[in-house]
């Protein structure tokens, strides 16, 4: 939390990422998978840490999301993609699992990448 508090978005989706591998590690696979989804969807909307900038001005041209920074990064859908696999998982369930967490998170944040849009680029990498 202490990450999100000072705008250090890319060290907060680094520690998500981490909580993740430490559920896949301890064969928790559909809570691991959750948190894969949150960090796709957060490096979709191109995380940056801000260092707790306050002044509107730098903000503005250094904002805390930057979408065309975004990214899926191959290791973390080769992940999801093994564990959609062993738990039998249709496009239907993650796709609905993805929106949920990613519905909350774009209200919460305020992410400038909406939900659908990010889930239409995991898709295309997960189910293609």
């Amino acid at each position: 939390m202490e990450h999100a508090v000072n705008g250090n978005w890319g060290f907060y989706r680094n520690a998500r990422f981490q909580m993740a591998e430490v559920l896949r590690n301890e064969f928790k696979l559909e809570q691991a998978l959750s948190f894969y989804c949150w960090v796709c969807y957060l490096d979709l909307n191109g995380p940056r840490n801000t260092s707790g900038m306050k002044d509107q001005e730098l903000l503005r041209e250094f904002p805390p999301f930057s979408p065309k920074e975004g990214f899926l990064a191959p290791g973390i859908i080769s992940r999801m993609t093994r564990i959609i696999e062993k738990l039998n998982l249709d496009q239907d369930s993650v796709a609905k699992m993805f929106q949920e967490i990613a519905g909350h998170e774009f209200k919460g944040l305020k992410l400038p990448l909406h939900p659908e849009v990010a889930w239409q680029s995991v898709r295309r990498k997960l189910f293609n």
